[in-house]
Protein backbone atom coordinates (compact mmCIF):
# COMPACT_ATOMS: atom_id res chain seq x y z
CA UNK A 1 0.00 0.00 0.00
CA UNK A 2 3.08 1.82 0.04
CA UNK A 3 2.39 3.00 -3.58
CA UNK A 4 0.58 6.45 -4.44
CA UNK A 5 -3.00 6.19 -6.56
CA UNK A 6 -0.82 7.97 -9.06
CA UNK A 7 1.60 5.02 -9.51
CA UNK A 8 -1.16 2.49 -9.34
CA UNK A 9 -3.10 4.11 -12.36
CA UNK A 10 0.22 4.08 -13.98
CA UNK A 11 1.16 0.49 -13.50
CA UNK A 12 -2.68 -0.53 -14.36
CA UNK A 13 -2.29 1.46 -17.55
CA UNK A 14 -4.56 3.86 -17.09
CA UNK A 15 -2.43 6.81 -17.71
CA UNK A 16 0.33 7.25 -19.24
CA UNK A 17 3.97 8.67 -18.07
CA UNK A 18 3.95 12.10 -19.38
CA UNK A 19 0.33 13.25 -17.89
CA UNK A 20 1.36 11.70 -14.59
CA UNK A 21 4.67 14.15 -14.73
CA UNK A 22 2.73 16.99 -16.39
CA UNK A 23 0.18 16.74 -12.76
CA UNK A 24 2.77 16.77 -10.44
CA UNK A 25 4.36 19.46 -12.09
CA UNK A 26 1.02 21.24 -11.57
CA UNK A 27 0.76 20.37 -8.14
CA UNK A 28 4.29 21.28 -7.52
CA UNK A 29 3.38 25.38 -9.38
CA UNK A 30 0.10 25.54 -7.01
CA UNK A 31 2.78 24.67 -3.90
CA UNK A 32 5.02 27.61 -4.84
CA UNK A 33 2.22 30.13 -5.42
CA UNK A 34 1.52 32.23 -2.56
CA UNK A 35 -1.76 32.98 -1.05
CA UNK A 36 -1.89 36.48 -1.89
CA UNK A 37 -1.00 35.81 -5.79
CA UNK A 38 -3.61 32.97 -5.77
CA UNK A 39 -5.61 36.04 -4.56
CA UNK A 40 -4.96 38.52 -7.28
CA UNK A 41 -5.27 35.90 -9.98
CA UNK A 42 -8.45 34.76 -9.30
CA UNK A 43 -9.68 37.90 -8.94
CA UNK A 44 -8.23 38.83 -12.31
CA UNK A 45 -9.98 36.03 -13.34
CA UNK A 46 -13.39 37.06 -11.34
CA UNK A 47 -12.84 40.95 -13.02
CA UNK A 48 -12.23 38.99 -16.74
CA UNK A 49 -15.33 37.20 -16.73
CA UNK A 50 -17.15 40.41 -15.31
CA UNK A 51 -15.94 42.22 -18.20
CA UNK A 52 -17.06 39.58 -20.36
CA UNK A 53 -20.48 39.51 -19.11
CA UNK A 54 -20.76 43.15 -19.38
CA UNK A 55 -20.07 43.14 -23.09
CA UNK A 56 -22.13 40.71 -23.78
CA UNK A 57 -24.76 42.51 -22.61
CA UNK A 58 -24.08 45.26 -24.60
CA UNK A 59 -23.85 43.16 -27.34
CA UNK A 60 -26.98 41.69 -27.13
CA UNK A 61 -28.68 45.26 -26.75
CA UNK A 62 -27.04 46.35 -30.13
CA UNK A 63 -28.48 43.46 -31.81
CA UNK A 64 -31.88 43.87 -30.15
CA UNK A 65 -31.68 47.29 -31.51
CA UNK A 66 -30.76 46.47 -35.07
CA UNK A 67 -34.07 44.22 -34.90
CA UNK A 68 -35.99 46.35 -33.45
CA UNK A 69 -35.05 48.59 -36.09
CA UNK A 70 -35.79 46.51 -38.64
CA UNK A 71 -39.11 45.77 -37.89
CA UNK A 72 -40.15 49.71 -37.78
CA UNK A 73 -38.76 49.66 -41.30
CA UNK A 74 -40.95 46.52 -42.02
CA UNK A 75 -44.04 48.25 -40.79
CA UNK A 76 -43.36 51.43 -41.87
CA UNK A 77 -43.20 49.33 -45.58
CA UNK A 78 -45.95 47.43 -44.80
CA UNK A 79 -48.08 50.70 -43.86
CA UNK A 80 -46.84 53.02 -47.22
CA UNK A 81 -47.61 49.86 -49.48
CA UNK A 82 -51.07 49.20 -48.08
CA UNK A 83 -51.69 53.14 -48.13
CA UNK A 84 -50.63 54.33 -51.35
CA UNK A 85 -52.34 56.02 -53.76
CA UNK A 86 -50.04 55.60 -57.13
CA UNK A 87 -51.61 54.71 -59.89
CA UNK A 88 -49.99 52.82 -63.24
CA UNK A 89 -52.34 55.23 -65.82
CA UNK A 90 -50.88 58.30 -64.45
CA UNK A 91 -50.07 60.44 -67.19
CA UNK A 92 -49.23 63.79 -65.80
CA UNK A 93 -46.09 64.61 -64.38
CA UNK A 94 -45.63 66.44 -61.13
CA UNK A 95 -42.24 67.67 -59.99
CA UNK A 96 -41.14 68.66 -56.31
CA UNK A 97 -37.85 68.93 -54.61
CA UNK A 98 -36.25 66.54 -52.34
CA UNK A 99 -32.64 67.13 -50.60
CA UNK A 100 -32.02 69.99 -53.36
CA UNK A 101 -32.99 68.05 -56.14
CA UNK A 102 -36.07 68.41 -58.58
CA UNK A 103 -38.27 65.03 -58.69
CA UNK A 104 -40.73 63.85 -61.02
CA UNK A 105 -43.83 61.18 -59.93
CA UNK A 106 -46.25 60.70 -62.36
CA UNK A 107 -50.20 61.48 -61.37
CA UNK A 108 -53.49 61.89 -62.51
CA UNK A 109 -55.51 65.08 -63.16
CA UNK A 110 -57.49 64.46 -59.97
CA UNK A 111 -54.22 63.57 -57.55
CA UNK A 112 -52.67 66.44 -59.13
CA UNK A 113 -54.64 68.94 -57.55
CA UNK A 114 -55.56 67.00 -54.56
CA UNK A 115 -51.41 67.92 -53.75
CA UNK A 116 -51.59 71.19 -55.13
CA UNK A 117 -54.30 71.40 -52.47
CA UNK A 118 -52.31 69.42 -49.47
CA UNK A 119 -54.47 66.87 -49.37
CA UNK A 120 -52.36 64.24 -50.64
CA UNK A 121 -48.66 63.60 -50.06
CA UNK A 122 -45.77 62.27 -51.71
CA UNK A 123 -43.86 59.82 -49.01
CA UNK A 124 -40.30 57.90 -49.92
CA UNK A 125 -40.81 54.28 -50.10
CA UNK A 126 -36.96 52.36 -50.61
CA UNK A 127 -35.94 53.84 -54.46
CA UNK A 128 -39.32 55.04 -55.16
CA UNK A 129 -42.03 57.35 -54.10
CA UNK A 130 -45.26 57.08 -52.97
CA UNK A 131 -48.88 59.11 -52.84
CA UNK A 132 -50.63 59.24 -49.68
CA UNK A 133 -53.75 60.85 -48.07
CA UNK A 134 -52.49 63.65 -45.81
CA UNK A 135 -53.71 62.15 -42.63
CA UNK A 136 -51.14 59.07 -43.48
CA UNK A 137 -48.58 61.09 -44.40
CA UNK A 138 -48.94 62.66 -41.14
CA UNK A 139 -48.74 59.14 -39.38
CA UNK A 140 -45.72 58.07 -41.25
CA UNK A 141 -43.68 61.20 -40.06
CA UNK A 142 -44.58 60.46 -36.53
CA UNK A 143 -43.60 56.14 -37.02
CA UNK A 144 -39.97 57.64 -38.90
CA UNK A 145 -38.68 61.22 -38.80
CA UNK A 146 -36.19 60.17 -41.23
CA UNK A 147 -38.51 59.23 -44.00
CA UNK A 148 -39.12 61.79 -46.58
CA UNK A 149 -42.69 63.40 -46.58
CA UNK A 150 -43.24 65.99 -49.01
CA UNK A 151 -46.73 68.09 -48.51
CA UNK A 152 -47.38 71.16 -50.76
CA UNK A 153 -47.14 74.42 -49.23
CA UNK A 154 -50.11 76.78 -50.10
CA UNK A 155 -47.84 79.91 -51.51
CA UNK A 156 -48.82 83.21 -50.06
CA UNK A 157 -49.72 86.32 -51.95
CA UNK A 158 -48.51 88.91 -51.33
CA UNK A 159 -50.64 91.94 -50.20
CA UNK A 160 -48.91 94.30 -53.21
CA UNK A 161 -48.65 92.09 -55.89
CA UNK A 162 -50.59 93.79 -58.94
CA UNK A 163 -51.67 90.20 -60.50
CA UNK A 164 -53.14 89.05 -57.10
CA UNK A 165 -56.73 88.81 -58.89
CA UNK A 166 -55.36 87.01 -61.91
CA UNK A 167 -55.64 82.77 -61.13
CA UNK A 168 -52.45 80.67 -63.02
CA UNK A 169 -53.90 77.29 -63.86
CA UNK A 170 -51.91 74.24 -62.07
CA UNK A 171 -52.21 72.32 -64.90
CA UNK A 172 -50.14 74.98 -66.88
CA UNK A 173 -46.92 73.65 -68.93
CA UNK A 174 -44.05 75.30 -69.22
Amino acid sequence: MKNSLQEQLLQLGLVDKSKAQQAKKEQRKQARIPDAHRDSISQAIAQAEADKAQRDRELNRQKEQKQAVKARKALLKQFIEQHQLNDSKADQPYNFVHDAAIKRIYVTKIQREKLVASLLAIVQHGERYAIVEIDIAKKIQEMSKDTFVFIAQKEQVASDDPYAEFQVPDDMMW
